[in-house]
């Protein structure tokens, strides 16, 4: 009986199934970059010969070239027959890399927030101020306010 890793790698040579061995090529050559720029890239994929990295709106200029000159030097120097890790790639005919932005923000950041918590303010004052105003209806609220206060506070 064979296991699913043994039947996708049966599959995945045969010329129909060929995006799989291109899915798993960009993501070896995705885990090349330093994992700070990692984090900001989205996806990637070949179309025809070239290969597209879509890359969040935070990287700069000289990330993206970065990008571009480490996926370059190793496609063109003999990195891949000599790494295991890149075997993937051997088929590829890769001859240009191109980075794209999405500026899009990567929503997979949630902070941790609890339902327990509630925020209570408790009442500093004892009611012992004087309000000394000239209209009637501020006059009447903020005896009323005064009262409620000093009712908490017995309490």
């Amino acid at each position: 009986m064979k296991n699913v890793g043994q039947i996708i790698r049966s599959i995945q040579y045969q010329p129909q199934y060929k995006r799989i061995l291109q899915h798993q090529c960009v993501q070896k050559l995705k885990s090349v970059m330093l994992p700070q720029i990692q984090k900001y890239i989205k996806y990637g994929y070949i179309k025809g010969t070239t290969l597209h990295f879509v890359t969040a709106s935070t990287l700069n200029k000289y990330d993206k070239d970065n990008i571009i000159n480490t996926i370059k030097l190793i496609l063109n120097s003999g990195m891949i027959q000599k790494n295991a890790n890149l075997f993937e790639c051997l088929d590829e005919n890769i001859e240009d890399v191109i980075v794209k932005t999405d500026h899009k923000p990567i929503n997979n950041f949630k902070p941790y927030t609890t339902s327990s918590h509630t925020l209570k303010y408790f009442e500093q004052s004892n009611g012992t101020f004087s309000t000394d105003l000239q209209d009637e209806k501020l006059s009447t609220l903020a005896q009323e306010i005064q009262s409620i206060i000093k009712e908490n506070n017995d309490t």
